[in-house]
């Protein structure tokens, strides 16, 4: 039943914060580790702060508006590539080679070539979500059984007609299931580049270590968790809503 699941997640979290508590309890252990009341004062006195919400907010456009265009990219492509073995032996190969470089890495390529920092760091969120989301595209179109795509064909259906009707509907779970894992790498390439940047959550977390403000470095971890948990929650609703019959194992 839902309310169970509830309180069993709830469990979850308060298990996680009880860790934390335990740990800062220990004498010697973790002599840094702030305690939460130490963050939730750190985080009353970055809330009633402009700059934090300005950066909160910075970040969140940066993954979305990424994470969209890798979508808008990367669903196409895997369509083209699962259905066509020509496209495949043209584009998959040097996509694979790419796949394993670490976004991060690219960044000393990025300044050079794109030179705007901003422009850097929302590429390099592209990257992070680029990959899964093509990749489960490619996986979920070679899924579909032949049979159904040549029974629309015997029934009239042109190539465009099957391609929306047939392969899209039949791929959308593994594609969701790309999505869900591409926003959360994009909250975690986020982080990387922004610690190289000057702005953002990532920034946030960088200075107060700098500065030596542990409790801001915990305030801007929580941040980051609780927004891609938010935003991994946004895309499973929003594949919930599409995929009904998959509903029990999306939400």
């Amino acid at each position: 039943m839902e309310y169970v699941r509830r309180a069993e997640q709830s469990v979850s979290l308060l298990a996680l914060l009880a860790i934390w508590v335990v740990a800062t309890m220990i004498v010697g252990a973790v002599p840094s580790l702030p305690t939460p009341p130490e963050v939730v004062v750190a985080f009353v006195d970055a809330a009633t702060g402009a700059s934090f919400w300005e950066e909160v907010l910075l970040s969140t456009f940066r993954v979305y508006l990424s994470f969209v265009i890798a979508a808008v990219v990367a669903v196409p492509l895997g369509l083209l590539i699962g259905r066509s073995e020509v496209a495949e032996d043209l584009l998959f190969p040097s996509l694979e080679v790419l796949r394993p470089i670490p976004p991060i890495a690219w960044f000393p390529a990025l300044t050079i070539i794109l030179i705007n920092p901003a422009n850097i760091v929302r590429f390099i969120i592209f990257l992070a979500a680029f990959f899964p989301i093509l990749l489960n595209t490619i996986e979920g179109v070679r899924d579909i059984e032949e049979e159904f795509s040549q029974a629309a064909s015997s029934l009239g259906a042109s190539s465009s007609q099957t391609l929306r009707h047939v392969v899209l509907p039949g791929a959308l779970p593994s594609i969701y299931t790309g999505l869900v894992n591409a926003m959360g790498l994009a909250w975690v390439s986020l982080v990387a580049a922004e610690l190289l940047s000057s702005t953002g959550l990532g920034y946030f977390i960088w200075n107060a270590f700098t500065a030596g403000e542990y409790p801001n470095v915990v305030v801007g971890m929580i941040a980051v968790g609780v927004l891609g948990y938010a935003s991994s929650a946004l895309v499973r609703w929003l594949g919930a809503r599409q995929l009904p019959w998959l509903q029990s194992e999306t939400v």
